[in-house]
Order: structure tokens, then C-alpha cells, then sequence
């Protein structure tokens, strides 16, 4: 139907301008009964917020939904799912059904009449962010949806953090009638570090000399430790997360680090007195959430009973206990208690998407941990970046990774590398390049 899209660097306000042109859509066109917004996103982290930000839209009065791609996929292929079977008759439906074939689906139904006219109705207007991150067929969902829809967009293609060329969504965004509004500068921070090293990461191989004393080497588990309690010692922040390119259950200095930090107390160098063990809690991936639901459950070959859900949540106050609430208000309802595998499948994606939508951002005290990629569109008093050895990926991956979790900070960060006991210092290559020599030898020669 229509479409408007905002491209931009981190911080710029990419995500304001969306809700801001929503606002101004939903005076010209005001929503009628059984209408809603939809607000779309990659990732679950950025889909929360989206879901906060939706919520502070008055016009709205709650009529919206905020969910991922891979999430309207689910829900139009199940709402759908006889003509899903005749579009492809080996569809998987269950427990073990992926994603990426709900998605290739979810595009083809898209194509329907009946459904494209169904999205018309329900959802007139879709907001989308990250964008960059759709490709495939998720992609094709989204153009399924503007060929319907008025779709505001946003999207900046260095934050696609798996480049492999140029960026098909960005491509489409830019071959299309949509109109075209490009931001500038950085309103999440003013600090000058920050802003400088972001601006030199988007436009050379690394920073350069300008992270100074905020990048630091740690030789092993026991030294980055110290260094990261010191500088949370000094900084004396709320809201702090740790962000690392590979998760703890890939990397061993990254578990040992974060162990460290969590077990005892620590005397870091120049502190006058020892300070944690810190509360760190890793923030987990929506998808390993469910693995480990359905895996408490069993096998779902032939569904489950409530009777079982009874026994299985007994004591269990997190996703287990919100199911067996649905399944016996199904009972309640229905009269029913026995479910079917794909129905427990669809009743714990939605469970699971709304605990992390109201749950609180965080606590006093605990300190968030997780993987940049989880970190994508959220923002943090101060960050620090923890950069094993083992990091996948070229130097334009590695230098869209550091960007992305600099980028998430909005007073101050910290970069602790993984460094070499041999040869030249890690902090003097790219993505990084500071200046560095070793204490006790000269200077090696950087590689050709």
C-alpha cells in the first residue's frame, strides 16, 4: 500500500522517528474496531522495546501487538495452517517445526488474497525495525506485508552483523517508491569517545588511538576480571551489561571471566578494599528458553494432559506455571484437558513473548550479561565489552560487533580484550589498533 522508512547509525533516533511517523499516520487514519498496530522486529530484545515504545502512543489505548518476524510467521501459518498444508504438504507443525520453514510458508501465504486482505484488515499499519536483519524469507514477509499495509520501516545496513555483501533488505528499501528520510548524529550519548570511536568504525578498519584508556588487555580469566571489577568499583553504575561476541557456553575465557567475577571477592589493583562477588545474570536466548521447556515436558509426540502439566509445574514459578495456568483455563472454558503438541508449541511461544515483554528491565544490583547480537537496538548506562580470542567472522564482522556493543552505551564503556602472551599486542590490530607496546619488550612489527 504504502511505505516510509528511516536509515541511520546507531542512536540517532531511527526507532523515535517510527512511533513519531505512526503518531501522525494514526491522526489522518484513525484505527476503527478490530483494528490494531503491529509492531515488527528481529530480535527479542528490540521487540520489547518496540513493545514499550507502542505502549506510550495515547492514540493507541493498547491497540497494538509487538512481536518478531518469526512470530507473525507462526501465527499466520497456524492460523492458516489447511491452506499451509496445501502450499506445502510436509509442512511440520509440532514441537520440533523450524523457523525457517514457517517463514518460506508464511511468505508464500502472504500472496493469498485471503490472507494479505485478512492483515489488511487487522493490522492497516506495521512498524518495522531492524529491517537490515530480514533477509530471505523473512524479507519476503515483509514485502508480502507493504504490498497490503502501510509499513514504516527503519534500517541501517552496518548493523547487519552477518555482511555478506550488500544487504538485500536495505537494497529493496532503496529500489522501491517508499519515502526516503536519512538521520544523522548520535542522541544516545554525548560522551566524545564513544561518538568519535563509532563515526571511526563505520568509516575505517578500527578506532584507532581513540578508545585510550578504555581498552584493556587481560592475559587471562583472573586478570580481565580484575580490570572489569575495577572499572565497576569506579563507575558506580545502575545499569551496566556486559556484552561479549560469543556466548559462555562457546567460550571458555568468557565463562571463566564471568565465574570469577560471580564466586568471590576481588582486590583489583590501586581499589582500597575488595570489592564483589558481583550478580551477573546471563540474559538467555528465546529459543533455548522453549528447548528447555519442552524438554521438561518430554515428549509431545502425543501431545500432553493437563493432568501431566499439574505434575510437571508443580512449585514452578516461570514458564511452566504461566502454561499450566493457560491449560487450565482451558479446562475452565473448553472442558478440555488433553492438547495436542502443536498447540503446547504455540501456548509456550506466547507465554515466552509475554514474560519478556512485561518483565522488569532489570533489578538493582544484578548486572545484565549477554552476546551483542542480543544486545541489538537496547541501550545501557555503561557497557563493557568483554573480546575473547575465538570470534567468528572477517574483519568487517568483527568491526560491525564492536560498533554494535559501543553503540549500546550511553555514558560510558569498556573494551577488555583477550590478549596474546606472545608477539604483538592484540589491542594493536584491527578492530582496535591502539598504540601498544609490551612492558617488557619492543614493539613487534605488525603483520603484513
Amino acid at each position: 500500500m504504502s511505505l516510509e522508512y528511516f536509515e541511520g547509525p546507531a542512536g540517532c533516533g531511527k526507532t523515535y522517528q517510527l512511533i513519531e511517523a505512526l503518531k501522525v499516520l494514526l491522526k489522518d487514519r484513525p484505527l476503527i474496531e478490530a483494528q490494531a498496530v503491529l509492531g515488527l522486529t528481529y530480535m527479542h530484545g528490540s521487540r520489547r522495546r518496540m513493545h514499550n515504545r507502542l505502549a506510550g502512543v495515547t492514540a493507541l489505548r493498547g491497540r497494538f501487538i509487538a512481536c518478531t518476524v518469526d512470530s507473525l510467521a507462526r501465527q499466520v501459518v497456524f492460523r492458516w495452517r489447511t491452506l499451509a498444508r496445501e502450499v506445502e504438504p510436509g509442512l511440520d507443525l509440532g514441537a520440533s517445526a523450524d523457523f525457517g520453514g514457517i517463514c518460506r510458508v508464511a511468505a508464500l501465504l502472504l500472496g493469498r488474497e485471503c490472507v494479505s486482505g485478512w492483515l489488511r484488515v487487522r493490522y492497516p499499519m506495521i512498524v518495522v525495525d531492524e529491517l537490515q536483519d530480514c533477509r530471505g524469507d523473512r524479507l519476503c514477509i515483509i514485502q508480502g506485508i507493504e504490498s497490503c499495509c502501510h509499513v514504516i520501516a527503519a534500517a541501517d545496513e552496518f548493523q547487519d552483523l552477518q555482511p555478506d555483501g550488500a544487504n538485500t533488505a536495505v537494497q529493496w528499501l532503496h529500489g522501491g517508491a517508499g519515502k526516503q528520510n536519512v538521520l544523522t548524529g548520535n542522541r544516545r550519548t554525548k560522551t566524545a569517545i564513544l561518538l568519535n570511536a563509532a563515526s571511526q568504525l563505520r568509516s575505517t578498519q578500527d578506532c584507532g588511538d581513540i578508545l585510550g584508556n578504555t581498552l584493556l588487555p587481560g592475559r587471562n580469566a583472573n586478570a580481565a576480571a580484575g580490570g572489569i571489577a575495577r572499572t565497576l568499583y569506579w563507575k558506580k553504575s545502575k545499569d551496566v551489561a556486559i556484552l561479549t561476541p560469543t556466548g559462555p557456553d562457546k567460550n571458555r575465557f568468557v565463562r571463566d571471566v564471568v565465574t570469577r567475577l560471580v564466586s568471590a571477592p576481588i582486590t583489583p589493583k590501586g581499589i582500597p578494599s575488595a570489592v564483589g562477588p558481583f550478580r551477573i545474570v546471563w540474559e538467555s536466548n528465546v529459543e533455548e528458553e522453549k528447548a528447555a521447556v519442552i524438554d521438561t515436558l518430554g515428549s509431545l509426540v502425543n501431545g500432553t494432559t493437563l493432568q501431566v502439566l499439574r505434575t510437571i509445574a508443580s512449585g514452578d514459578t516461570g514458564a511452566l506455571a504461566d502454561l499450566l495456568q493457560w491449560a487450565e483455563r482451558k479446562l475452565r472454558v473448553r472442558g478440555q484437558a488433553q492438547f495436542s503438541a502443536g498447540e503446547i508449541t504455540i501456548a509456550i511461544d506466547r507465554i515466552l513473548q509475554s514474560r519478556r515483554a512485561y518483565a522488569p528491565s532489570g533489578h538493582p544490583g544484578i548486572i545484565r550479561a549477554m552476546t551483542i547480537n542480543q544486545a541489538k537496538n537496547r541501550e545501557f548506562e555503561g557497557v563493557i565489552i568483554l573480546w575473547p580470542f575465538a570470534v567468528a567472522g572477517d574483519l568487517e564482522s568483527l568491526r560491525r560487533r564492536l560498533y554494535n556493543g559501543l553503540t549500546r552505551a550511553q555514558k560510558w564503556a569498556v573494551v577488555m580484550v583477550q590478549e596474546n602472551t606472545k608477539g604483538p599486542s592484540r589491542l594493536s590490530l584491527p578492530p582496535f589498533s591502539k598504540a601498544v607496546k609490551f612492558a617488557s619488550e619492543a614493539a613487534a612489527p605488525l603483520p603484513a
